[in-house]
């Protein structure tokens, strides 16, 4: 009779802690996942405010011409890019275009080669009144000798009736090593 009551107490005991067991495990994974289930929402609360400030930035920006970012390091054959905006600030439809020329190099990087490490949409971009276009100067210095090189986007206004207009934007890329 004694063996029967101690097999029942040692089964009693087992289900009880098995039972704490589960719900201790299940409070445990509740907790774990509101943490991560709440870092998933505040990254994508991040990336939300950090697209609506460039776009904010970029969008009330009055200026015909803007660039992201007017310094960029590259490391050597890596390759980044820059935005920029082109906004049509004439009361009438345009055509606008932008060039990049070189304005200074190191003395091993003649500025043809210093643009052909350069690609951007080199089309027209008809605009109306007060919208703007968007693109991306891609920098790619496949090998290229360490140091800073200085550029100039240029934008210009194809149409007879604001040929006289053009802006200017300084942009600078740094190659560093790998």
């Amino acid at each position: 009779m004694v063996k029967k009551r101690g097999a029942l107490e040692l089964s009693m005991n087992t289900i009880i802690i098995v039972v704490i067991g589960v719900v201790l495990l299940t409070l445990g994974l509740r907790w774990v996942y509101s943490i991560f289930g709440g870092l998933e929402e505040q990254r994508r609360s991040v990336m939300e405010s950090t697209s609506a400030e460039i776009e904010k930035l970029f969008g009330e920006s009055q200026e015909p011409l803007k660039l992201q970012s007017t310094s960029v390091s590259v490391t050597q054959s890596k390759s980044s890019d820059v935005i920029l905006v082109i906004r049509n600030l004439f009361p009438e439809i345009h055509r606008f275009k932008y060039t990049v020329i070189v304005v200074d190099s190191p003395p091993n990087a003649p500025p043809q080669l210093v643009l052909s490490w350069l690609s951007w949409d080199d089309t027209e971009f008809i605009l109306k009144s007060g919208f703007a276009a968007r693109d991306i100067i891609s920098i790619d210095p496949r090998d290229a000798p360490l140091g800073t090189y200085k550029l100039k986007v240029i934008l210009a206004c194809l149409d007879p009736s604001c040929a006289d207009f053009s802006a200017q934007e300084p942009f600078v890329f740094r190659v560093v090593p790998k």
